[in-house]
Order: structure tokens, then C-alpha cells, then sequence
């Protein structure tokens, strides 16, 4: 309800007016309110009045409060009384929809937020100054200054509510443009304040990562031939302030401010503590700044042409040196340039191998070494190198031959915070784009000395703003080979060069990572017509080509047969041809039926092609709430799930479409209980890990799963032994940590039974189509589907049936029943009868539709760019457009926001408006066609978010936050985070001081037994007595160091932010996780992915030369005998042994791992010798086919 306030004293404020009201309205938790001052004809604040809007109760309790006591219940403010009268009036929808869902925000906040003068701004880099006492610290090297008070006018602003300073660089009067360099909280590393040497006072910002720039026209002109996207645009994104600043700002970045007086000092210290800025700034006693100038042009120039006469991977880890800011220019010409010489002329080809491990020991080294003694030490510890293998599974130019890796790279496009480009809605992208993107994409660049260009990119890099460049090379065969020779060697693209979105997908198929398999020739495979809209993408092949390519996958990804499911789909690449294809056990021999729809372009002349796996479909996906098409209920309480990656807008259409919040919170506290429960047992440990997909790459779950056969457990018990194992329990509270934040940010919640398969077509009208009488054939009807999951090999299959919802994408629609929805309801058939063909019979794991079912046709979309056939350069200018234009992620949190703000929840209206424009954004990639958002994006009911939308970072403020009544908030609020470093309560190690004899640990002591008596008792002891010394020893200790080395590398390069201090656990880096704060969850699983790949790299070269460095086999083969298995068991014990006598070595835990996967893996294998006599039993070795 409305309030009038009169009698309001002229010279009090709008603050002043909050802080009267505020001081009646007393509580614990004050009620929000807002004040709006009457308008003053008079110029004045106000006209001596305000309404007050408070929540009804709250006013009625109010007016009765001053009316039962107006002379002692008064609301007093600056010595004067205020009258109170109801205004009778509503109050509108926006602002009580506010004051019911957001907290009450002081707003003299607001009133402290004022400019801070300031007289000069200096870019800069850090370094050692020779003259610098060992305590005293680094010194600041100024590389670019601008004084203000002469030239210009600064200001400092700390902006509350987009957390971030601002300074505000400009003059009306005497300028035409105005500068912003903008600071973000978050990419704060240190904030320092204090005096110089000549008293003047200064703030220096140590950056993880540089400041964004924008700039303004006072006179609203736009940047030359660009043409500004929006009226409402008044700033553009700039990639430095001026020219001289572009020539350095790429080296240094970090930030040093002087300001006018101490009292600006004060000011911007106080301001920092009240709105919460973090990190706080500390008081410095001396930073010492010189203009030492090491990036002048010419000091770049003569490096640039010391390393351009290099071997190109030298030369990139030396231009990787100045641009990560490690040693300056200074100490490469002057104190490092001989060295890197000397080891490139003793190191020969494994130079740069050692100069990549440099760049970690220079982030790593003491202040007081310096940058040549450090390498020295490099030197020392590297008396021999060996490089990591490449990973598997990429494209085929360079699976053609691996030793042309190098002439291609992967150029990620991102903001100055590594993250997509993104900036506020009044700031305009586009000139930045075409300068640091489009310019990039036509005219190529030059790294290292070497010319790179364009090449073209995949589906999925895409969405990432990556892509591929190549630099030429000469072929003996082919001769010069470039980007477009290589484009050209691909296929005919005549039939899509008229719309560049579709020409740049096509050209992307051939640049999907793919694993290959077996070869297919012409006459094994053919074309045919689609049937219906569910044959569209979906192939056939025989049988005996589904065993060709499984037999393939197990050879080349460690022995599956025993463990994995035949998969009965697979999606894969071949020659124009994508999609899925299916087992028809109808066909004969080796043949392949490929349909219309999925060829994209057409290759000539081509006799025999390789049939390349982009996924394998061999078991079935859980179903979590965060990942959904949508729940499958059945009579069978079984649920079904198809293809989609979308977050949490599932829990809060179902919660609309009538489920109620207990359900999502019975489930989660399921899910909860299950996380909690894994430091009671290894089994649920092991099923955790499993789930969430968490240290696949050391195959920690198969560790465990034999260390449960072999009777240990976390806790002892009169049937097993306790590990008591430290490591052990930092993993479980690191996997607690990870599943729990995944829980509470994601709603990454497991539904029970649950499962997301693969959709293909039923092919029974094929059937009849060639001849088959139809009523001897079981084909699937409309609105009826067919499901059967099989999770291994040694379990049954399990047939569904009974009614089922399933969805299709995009999910943002809240469905109605019907097949234009996003949730379907349809029927499960269960197991087909016997008495009848049927296509679908023996097929597992997939969901099969019918064929020739109705279905509302899709809107199409074609693009004429107009000019006739598209180009090369079209496509990187569609590529700049999709950057500028990708809207997908906006959309669909607007579309979440609104339904948590609106009583009408997703069937809102203005929900209802974004479906169809999810659904262009969606197929903007493909189309080219771009959501058109002006006056289109439905606004938010209010500016404020809910509390569900919180980032992980802390210091978010919970003024910008209001509590949801919806179950997403229910969610979120249920779940508490916990410190990774905290010991878990009641997990058994050994006491603190505890010193455990080598092989006396409980698995030592439950494995040398087993060992014993395969390798015999002479044996043993042999192995046991030479782990201490000679050759074994000295291969156990090669190993380690090797796998030190890289370990640290991978610490180091996979944080979230670049910095000395920062660096990665041991425990994170075998799970494969990244526990700390992340503003962007994206760029966390960026860099997860990368962590997985290197440590995959890492972990297969050193089981490789455990197992047998010999051959460099990383797998055990399918077909051994039980001398090699021997081998391979001796070698892996001496290994074991080693480090349970150096317990105290670094990284020496995950190391022990590698070797104790081996010893378990051929144990296993040997027992199946035994028990079967000449056959293996199978063992996961190599890359755990569980995890994805």
C-alpha cells in the first residue's frame, strides 16, 4: 500500500528520509519499503513530501501505530515530525513484487559511492631490480604513464552494483572522447595502497588478468566504419586507450594509479570496506616504480628476430615467456639469451620440452633467484627429457600425419577475463570484434615467426569462439599445402556455398574430434530415401560391421568385451556423410544403408573411406535434473531420457505443470545423503566417482572396485581391513566438495532409474516397403516408443513398459501433451513378440520412435547472403556475427528469471514469448538467420535476481539477491558448502605422527601375499631387496621424476587464474576437478577438460613404460600369455615398492596410484587364467570406458 508523508524538513535528503522510516520500521530482519520524494517545482529535492510503499500488513500496522499516539509515535527527522496519511491508492505490480521478494538495501550505500581524483595512471609490468634487498619485494616497471591534471581530467569510481572500479578518463570541455578502464573485482589478485618515495600517494593493482577499456563520444559519434548494433548503444568496447598504449598492452597489464592528495587515499580505502570489495586493499610500506621501458618497440623487435631463425616450438616457449609477463625483455637479451642457446644446442629436438618446464619453475622460484641460476636448475633436474605422447581422437588432417601437429593451432577467442565476450547493455561490441576477431579470421597472424590462417572450425567450437588456423607447409606428394588446399581436399560444397552459416558447418564436420575404426569400401554401402521425420540422421548397418567397428574400439581403447555392452548405435563420420547409425539385423555381411538426410556434402572419387567414431553408445546415461529432456514416469517407475544439456529450467516446468517442491527436495536429499555416505564405505565411494564422472583418468573407481574384492574398506571390520589412508580421505572430501557444489549451483540432481539415450527410427515400414507382409512385421504407432537398457554385460536387460514422458529440445517449453510441446507423454511396449519381425528386437540402449508418425513441421529457414557464392571471408565474418549475435544463454536465463518472478511461473506470457525465440537461437548456427532482440527481450518483473542465481564466488552481495519461494530456491538453500581442506569427521587414518614401515601398510600387506604366490617367494624377495637400489630403483626414480615434472606443469597451467601463488592439488588433479571459485561455471569446465586430457597424456606414458617400456604398450593387449602378464605385475611391483619406501617424495601419492592400477589389473587377469584356463580375464586398463 502507498503512504503519504508530509511536514518532510527541505533540507533533508532522500537518504535521510530512508533512515527515518528504517529507524521506526526495528526488527531483526527490516521489512523492505521505498520512498518516492514528491517532485519540486521549486528545484529543491522534494516538495516537502514522499510516498511511502510497504507491504500491506506492515502499513495498516503502521497508520494504526501513529494514529493511536500521534503525539508520542512520531517518525522524526532533522528535529521535525512527520504526518502520515493513507494515500489510497494501489501500489503498482513491478515495485510489489520487489518489496515482497527483495531484501531492504541501505541506500546510503549508494551515497558513498563518489569520484576520486586521481593525476596519473601507469601500466606496467612487475620485476626484480638487481639493486633490491632480498625482503624488500618486487619493484613496479612503468611501461606506459598519462598524467591528467595537465592534459586531462581522472576520476576513480567503485561501482557497486556491477563490482568493479572505473576509471573515468575524459573532459568535456577540452576532449572529444572519454576513456574508461574498468577493473573487475574478481580479477583483482592484490590491492595495495600506500606512499612513494616522494610522498605521493598511490593505488597498484596486481591483475590476474588485464582491465577492460571502453570508450565514449561526447558527442555520440560512432568509431570510423563502424556501424554501432542499436540507437541505445552510446559506449564501444575498445582494445586500448591510445596507440602508444596498443604497442605494450599486450606484456603489461598491471595497474598503478596516483592520486591528488591523501585524503582521496582515505576515501577510496573507506569506500573499498563498504561495499564489500574484494580483495581489500592493504597498506604497503614501499612499492618502488622506475620507467624502465622493457617493452619498447625495439627491445621486441631484436627478440623477434632471435627467434625467428628457431625451431618453431623453441620459439613459441620463448614468445610464451614475454606474454605470460615471466622474465622480461632485460633478462632474456641480457641474462638468459646464452642459456636458451646452450640448451637448444645440447638438448637438440627435446629443447623446447625443457623450456616448457622452465615456464613453470620461473612462476615457482624464490625471489632471489634469479631467472638464469633458475634455468641452471631446470637444466640439472632434466638430464634426460621425454615428451608426452599427442592424445588421441582428433581430425584428420593431422591424424594423417601426426608430425604436422605443430602447423596447426586452436585459437580461442575471449575476453580479457578469458571468458566470452560480453559487456553491458549500452556498450557496443562491434568494433572490437571486427579489430580483435574479424581482422584476425581474414588477414591470419604471425606467431613465433611462423604465418598462420584460417582453416575452419567444428560445431562445437563454435559455440566456444574457437577455431583452427594452419600454417602452410610443403607436402611431397601434394606439394604446397594450405588452408584452402585443404579445404578444397574435403568434398563438393557447391550445394551450400550460397549461405555461409550452412558452408562453414559442413566444412566443420570434418573438424569433429573422432577416434578412427575400420575401413569401408564403395561397394559395401549405399544410399536410401528417409522414411519419416525420425529417420532423419539415422543409418542402418549389418551385424557384422557393428562387430568389425566394436572389435576395433576394444583393440585401440583397452579390452571393453568383457565389461561393456555391444553398443547397438554409434555416431560417427564418413566421408559427407554424420549422424547415427543402427544394428538391422536383416542385412548380410558387411553393409551400411545411409540415408538422404545425412549426407551434408558430397566427396568424388573415393573407392574406399574410414569409418570415424564420434561416440560409441555401449551403456546408458543417468538422468539428472540439470540434464534433462524430462522425466519418464512409467507403471515400471522406470524414466527415460533423450539428448539435451540445458540447466535447471526442467524442476521448474514440472514444478508449473503441477509436481510438487517436495519431490525435488525428497530427491535431492537422496542425492545428499548418498554424497555424504561416501566416507562410510568404498563401494559408495567408488559409485560416486562413477556418477560424477571423477578421476577417470587414474581409473580410481576400478582401484577401488578390486581394493573391496581384495577385503578393504574405509573403516575395519571383522571381514575387512581399514585403508587409513590420508590421501584417500582427501579425495573423498574433494569428491564430497565437488558432487555437493554441482548439487547446490546446477541442480545436478540424480533421478533414481533414470536414463538419457539416443533416439532412433523404427525400421519396419522399411520392411514392408521391400516386399514384407505387414502384418507379420511389429512396427511401432504413433505416440508409442520401444526402450531396453542394459548397463553391463553381466547384468539382465531390462525392457520398459507402461507410459512414459519424454521431450525434445529446445526444453523451455512447458508442454502440453502433444508433440509440439517440450514434454511428450507416449507409451513404452516393452519386450517385442516373438511370433513376429521386428526391426527393433535386441537393440539396447537406445530409445527407438516410430518412423511415420504426424508431426508438426519445423520452421525453415534459409539465408541469400545476396552476393552470390559465399566465400571464405563470409564465413569469418558469419563467425564475428555469431559472437556478436549468440544469444542462446541470455534467453534462456531470462526465460528462468522471469518464470521464478512471476506467479504465472513458465506459462507467463512473457515465457511464453522467448520459447519461439530459444528455438532461432537454437538453429542460428546452422541457419545464419540471428535472434532479432530489439524490442523483443521481455524485461525481468524486477532488476533483482533470485537467491538460486548466486554465483560461487564469495563476496556476491546478498542486496542483489531475493530469497525464491519457487523449488529452485528450496534447492539451493538446502545445500552448505563445505572447506575442501577440512579433515572428514570420523574417517580412520593413521594417528597423527604415526610413521608406517615400507610394505606395511594394509594393502602392501594385502597384496604382497597374492604377488608372492604368482611370482614366487624367491622372486618376491628378489624384487623387494632390489627396490632400494640398483637398476630397478633407478627406473622406479626416472619414472617419478618424469612424472613430477609434468605433474607440476599440469598444476600450473590448468588454474583459473594465472598467477605464481595459485596452483592446483594433487587430489584435483586425480579426480580431474577444480575446486576453487569460479564467476563463470563454463570456463571451469573448460579448464577441467584440459586438466583431464593432459593428466589422461601424463598417466597412460607413465603406465606405458611401467607395463612395458619396451614396446610403449599403455594398454594391456586383448590376447596374453601369463608370462607377459608376469612382466608386467614384476615391473608394477618394483614401482609400488619404490614408493612405499619414499613416502615423503613429492606428488609421490597419485604416482603410487598408476603403479597400484597395474598390480590390480594383471592380478585380476591372471586369477581368470586360472580359473579359465587360457583365457584373460578382462581387466579395464587404459581409459576407463565407464566415463565419458
Amino acid at each position: 500500500m502507498e503512504i503519504n508523508l508530509r511536514g518532510i524538513d527541505f533540507k533533508a535528503d532522500l537518504y535521510d528520509i530512508y533512515e527515518a522510516v528504517e529507524a521506526v520500521l526495528h526488527g531483526p530482519k527490516k521489512p523492505n519499503f521505498e520512498v518516492v520524494p514528491g517532485v519540486s517545482f521549486a528545484g529543491r529535492i522534494h516538495d516537502g513530501t514522499a510516498i511511502l510503499r510497504v507491504p500491506v500488513r506492515l502499513g495498516k500496522q503502521l497508520l494504526r501505530w501513529f494514529w493511536d499516539a500521534p503525539n508520542r509515535n512520531v517518525i522524526s527527522l532533522n528535529h521535525r515530525s512527520l504526518r502520515l496519511f493513507d494515500a489510497h491508492s494501489k501500489v503498482p505490480l513491478e515495485v510489489k513484487q520487489k518489496l515482497e521478494k527483495v531484501p531492504y538495501i541501505n541506500p546510503r550505500k549508494e551515497k558513498l559511492r563518489k569520484e576520486i581524483e586521481d593525476e596519473a595512471r601507469q601500466f606496467g609490468v612487475w620485476y626484480t631490480h638487481p639493486d633490491t634487498p632480498p625482503n624488500q619485494g618486487r619493484t613496479f616497471s612503468v611501461e606506459h604513464e598519462c598524467e591528467f591534471l595537465s592534459q586531462s581530467a581522472a576520476y576513480i569510481n567503485l561501482v557497486y552494483e556491477r563490482s568493479l572500479i572505473c576509471i573515468d578518463i575524459g573532459q568535456r570541455e577540452t576532449e572529444e572522447t572519454n576513456n574508461l578502464i574498468l577493473v573487475k573485482f574478481s580479477s583483482i589478485h592484490k590491492l595495495g595502497i600506500g606512499f612513494d618515495a616522494s610522498k605521493q600517494p598511490f593505488i597498484i593493482f596486481d591483475l590476474y588478468t588485464p582491465p577492460s577499456f571502453e570508450q565514449e563520444s561526447y558527442n555520440n559519434r560512432m568509431p570510423e566504419g563502424i556501424q554501432r548494433n542499436g540507437r541505445h548503444k552510446t559506449r564501444d568496447r575498445i582494445s586500448a586507450l591510445d596507440n602508444s598504449h596498443a604497442r605494450i598492452a599486450e606484456y603489461a597489464h598491471h595497474l598503478r594509479v596516483i592520486l591528488a592528495n591523501h585524503k582521496d587515499l582515505l576515501k577510496f580505502e573507506e569506500i573499498c570496506q563498504v561495499v564489500q570489495c574484494q580483495p581489500l586493499p592493504t597498506r604497503v610500506h614501499r612499492v618502488d616504480a622506475y620507467a624502465m621501458r622493457f617493452f619498447r618497440q625495439e627491445f621486441v623487435d631484436t627478440i623477434s628476430c632471435w627467434i625467428r631463425g628457431m625451431d618453431w616450438r623453441v620459439a613459441f616457449q620463448i614468445e610464451a615467456y614475454l606474454r605470460c609477463g615471466l622474465p622480461t625483455t632485460f633478462d632474456l637479451l641480457v641474462n638468459l639469451q646464452e642459456p636458451i642457446e646452450g640448451v637448444i644446442r645440447d638438448y637438440g629436438s627435446e629443447a623446447s620440452e625443457l623450456l616448457r618446464r622452465f615456464s613453470v619453475a620461473l612462476q615457482k622460484r624464490n625471489s632471489d633467484e634469479t631467472p638464469s641460476a633458475c634455468l641452471a636448475r631446470v637444466r640439472a633436474e632434466n638430464r634426460k627429457i621425454e615428451s608426452l605422447r599427442p592424445p588421441k581422437g582428433t581430425f584428420g588432417a593431422i591424424t594423417r600425419d601426426p608430425t604436422l601437429a605443430e602447423r596447426f593451432v586452436r585459437v580461442e577467442f575471449r575476453d580479457e577475463d578469458h571468458l566470452p565476450y560480453r559487456w553491458d547493455g549500452n556498450v557496443d561490441g562491434t568494433w572490437i570484434l571486427q579489430q580483435r576477431v574479424g581482422k584476425i579470421l581474414r588477414d591470419g597472424f604471425e606467431l613465433s615467426g611462423r604465418r598462420f590462417e584460417f582453416l575452419a572450425y567444428s560445431a562445437s567450437s563454435l559455440r566456444e569462439h574457437t577455431v583452427w588456423f594452419v600454417a602452410p607447409f610443403h607436402d611431397p606428394v601434394e606439394g604446397i599445402v594450405n588452408a584452402e588446399s585443404i579445404r578444397a581436399s574435403l568434398g563438393d560444397f557447391s550445394e551450400l556455398v550460397r549461405t555461409p552459416s550452412k558452408y562453414a558447418a559442413r566444412i566443420a564436420q570434418a573438424f569433429t574430434a573422432t577416434d578412427p575404426s575400420v575401413i569401408i569400401s564403395r561397394d559395401q554401402w549405399e544410399e536410401q530415401e528417409d522414411l519419416g521425420p525420425h529417420t532423419d540422421g539415422v543409418g542402418t548397418i549389418s551385424p557384422d560391421l557393428a562387430d568389425m567397428i566394436w572389435d576395433e574400439r576394444c583393440r585401440t581403447s583397452g579390452n571393453l568385451k568383457e565389461s561393456r555392452v555391444k553398443p547397438s548405435a554409434y555416431q560417427f563420420r564418413f566421408l559427407g556423410y554424420k549422424g547415427v547409425v543402427v544394428v538391422d539385423s536383416r542385412l548380410k555381411g558387411i553393409r551400411m544403408r545411409l540415408r538422404k538426410s545425412q549426407r551434408k556434402f558430397l566427396v568424388h572419387n573415393v573407392t574406399e573411406a574410414g569409418f570415424e567414431i564420434a561416440r560409441s553408445f555401449d551403456y546408458p546415461n543417468p538422468v539428472h535434473l540439470n540434464k534433462f529432456a524430462a522425466l519418464v514416469i512409467s507403471s515400471t517407475h522406470a524414466r527415460i531420457n533423450l539428448w539435451l544439456d540445458h540447466r535447471r529450467p526442467i524442476v521448474m516446468a514440472l514444478e508449473d505443470r503441477g509436481v510438487k517442491k517436495s519431490v525435488f527436495i525428497d530427491l535431492q536429499n537422496a542425492a545428499k545423503a548418498h554424497i555424504y555416505l561416501a566416507s562410510d564405505s568404498l563401494k559408495i565411494f567408488a559409485g560416486l566417482l562413477k556418477s560424477h564422472g571423477l578421476g577417470s583418468k587414474f581409473n580410481l573407481t576400478f582401484i577401488l572396485e578390486q581394493l573391496i574384492k581384495h577385503g578393504l574398506e574405509f573403516k575395519g571390520h571383522p571381514d575387512n581391513e581399514a585403508i587409513r589412508s590420508a590421501f584417500l580421505g582427501r579425495l573423498v572430501r574433494n569428491s564430497i566438495n565437488h558432487s555437493l557444489r554441482d548439487l547446490k549451483f546446477k541442480a545436478r540432481i540424480p533421478v533414481p532409474q533414470s536414463y538419457q539415450l539416443v533416439g532412433v527410427a523404427d525400421e519396419g515400414q522399411a520392411y514392408i516397403n521391400e516386399g514384407v507382409d505387414p502384418s507379420k512385421v511389429f512396427t511401432l504407432k504413433e505416440g508409442f516408443i520401444y526402450v531396453c537398457v542394459q548397463e553391463a554385460a553381466d547384468k539382465e536387460p531390462e525392457y520398459f513398459k507402461g507410459t512414459c514422458l519424454i521431450s525434445r529440445s529446445p526444453v523451455i517449453h512447458p508442454g502440453d501433451g502433444t508433440y509440439s510441446s517440450s514434454i511428450q507423454r507416449v507409451y513404452a511396449v516393452g519386450k517385442p513378440p516373438d511370433d513376429k519381425i521386428c526391426f527393433f528386437r535386441g537393440l539396447k540402449n537406445v530409445v527407438v520412435l516410430p518412423a511415420v508418425a504426424e508431426y508438426p513441421p519445423g520452421e525453415v529457414w534459409t539465408l541469400n547472403n545476396g552476393r552470390g557464392d559465399a566465400t571464405v571471408q563470409d564465413i569469418c565474418d558469419f563467425f564475428v556475427e555469431y559472437i556478436h549475435s549468440d544469444v542462446m544463454g541470455l534467453l534462456a536465463d531470462r526465460h528462468i528469471t522471469i518464470a521464478d518472478q512471476s506467479k504465472d511461473g513458465v506459462f507467463d506470457k512473457r515465457c511464453m514469448k522467448l520459447v519461439p525465440l530459444c528455438s532461432k537461437a537454437v538453429d542460428y548456427a546452422k541457419n545464419g538467420m540471428p535472434v532479432d532482440l530489439r524490442n523483443n527481450l521481455p524485461r525481468t518483473l524486477i532488476k533483482f535476481k533470485p537467491d538460486w542465481h548466486r554465483p560461487e564466488v564469495t563476496g556476491a552481495r546478498d542486496l542483489d539477491y531475493y530469497v525464491s519461494d519457487r523449488a529452485l530456491g528450496f534447492l539451493f538453500r538446502e545445500i552448505d558448502l563445505h572447506d575442501p581442506n577440512e579433515p572428514l569427521e570420523g574417517f580412520p587414518v593413521a594417528s597423527p605422527g604415526t610413521i608406517v614401515a615400507p610394505l606395511e601398510d594394509p594393502i602392501s600387506r594385502i597384496l604382497a601375499p597374492l604377488v608372492h604366490s604368482i611370482l614366487g617367494h624367491g622372486m618376491l624377495m628378489t624384487v623387494t631387496a632390489e627396490a632400494e637400489k640398483g637398476e630397478l630403483a633407478a627406473k622406479a626414480e626416472g619414472l617419478h621424476a618424469r612424472y613430477v615434472q609434468e605433474i607440476r606443469y599440469t598444476c600450473m597451467t590448468h588454474t583459473l587464474v594465472e598467477a605464481p601463488d595459485v596452483c592446483l592439488t594433487e587430489e584435483e588433479v586425480v579426480l580431474g576437478t577444480i575446486l576453487a571459485n569460479c564467476t563463470r561455471p563454463r570456463w571451469r569446465l573448460n579448464r577441467m577438460h584440459r586438466l583431464k586430457l593432459h593428466s589422461e597424456m601424463l598417466v597412460r606414458d607413465i603406465r606405458a613404460d611401467i607395463i612395458s617400456p619396451e614396446e610403449g604398450c599403455d594398454t594391456l593387449p586383448q590376447q596374453m600369455g601369463k608370462s607377459w602378464l608376469c612382466k608386467g605385475l614384476r615391473s608394477a611391483w618394483d614401482t609400488w615398492v619404490w614408493t612405499r619406501h619414499n613416502q615423503g617424495k613429492e606428488f609421490i601419492e597419485s604416482f603410487s596410484l598408476i603403479a597400484l592400477e597395474v598390480i590390480l589389473d594383471c592380478l585380476q587377469r591372471l586369477a581368470g587364467w586360472r580359473k579359465g584356463g587360457n583365457k584373460p580375464m578382462a581387466g579395464p586398463i587404459g581409459t576407463d570406458p565407464t566415463i565419458k
